[in-house]
């Protein structure tokens, strides 16, 4: 046997010690951790989309929370106004009633000080023809 066979006589070389065989069926082994790339994915896949849902349902919450706190405040806000409006009103009526009364009072003064002067006989001269108050 000469040099150039003993070459050829090992598997997968040729005459001048190159291998035959395909580079990129060597470039990671059976028993790597990459053989079960397809499940990793489908686990990272599965994870990602729990951590998603899992914000997403707190995100919610947050905002039923939050909106639930507005709603409550919009109560309070609500309450306060309708004090505003009714106390609005009842000054309002206050106002109504002073008036209503000053001008009862300026009547009644008017007219006791009418009577007062005509006890005294006195009485009070208008511009136009002079008329007594009694």
């Amino acid at each position: 046997m000469d040099r150039t066979s003993r070459r050829s006589e090992k598997p997968g070389c040729t005459v001048d010690g190159a291998s035959s065989q395909d580079p990129s069926s060597n470039d990671r082994p059976t028993s790597s951790v990459y053989s079960d790339d397809v499940s990793i994915m489908k686990y990272l896949n599965r994870r990602v989309a729990e951590e998603t849902r899992i914000q997403e349902y707190e995100t919610v919450a947050s905002f039923m929370r939050e909106n639930q706190a507005l709603e409550e405040e919009l109560i309070r806000y609500q309450q306060v106004w309708d004090g505003s409006i009714t106390m609005a009103n009842d000054v309002i009526q206050a106002i109504m009633m002073i008036r209503k009364s000053l001008v009862t009072v300026d009547r009644k003064v008017a007219g006791s000080e009418e009577k007062w002067l005509a006890f005294w006989g006195i009485y009070k001269e208008s511009l136009g023809e002079p008329q007594p108050w009694i």
